[in-house]
């Protein structure tokens, strides 16, 4: 079982290893972890998750096993924030809500790289492991 909830973000994206740290800084009781999802071993996280699904989407992975991802995975993981941020998660968290706010989530996540060059973020953040010599 996991010590806290985890997201999964893409670590080679300016705007995604902004947000995390955003919220990071927000999660005043230290509810989750976060981790890009090229240096982790996604297997072993989330039995199933691929890096290539993980390429196209963030995840959250509860502490007992959950998995959501997208608009989902954005909301719960706002749910999981102190104050107005915790109740926007929670409303948005409703699975319709959700739903309709996927296809946004997926035109932001398709101009992620776009985005995040236009607003002056970093492109990568990650370095990547060491290759076998």
């Amino acid at each position: 079982m996991l010590e806290g909830d985890v997201v999964v973000y893409d670590g080679a994206c300016g705007f995604c290893t902004w947000a995390a740290e955003w919220v990071r800084q927000r999660d005043r009781h230290d509810r989750l972890r976060f981790t890009p999802y090229q240096a982790t071993d996604l297997e072993t996280l989330s039995p199933g998750l691929t890096p290539e699904m993980a390429a196209h989407s963030v995840y959250l992975v509860t502490r007992d096993g959950r998995r959501y991802h997208g608009a989902r995975a954005v909301f719960e993981t706002l749910r999981r924030l102190p104050g107005v941020w915790g109740v926007i998660g929670a409303v948005g968290a409703f699975p319709l809500f959700s739903l309709l706010a996927q296809p946004f989530y997926r035109l932001f996540a398709n101009n992620r790289t776009y985005i995040s060059t236009r607003l002056g973020l970093m492109a990568c953040a990650v370095i990547p492991p060491r290759q076998a010599e």
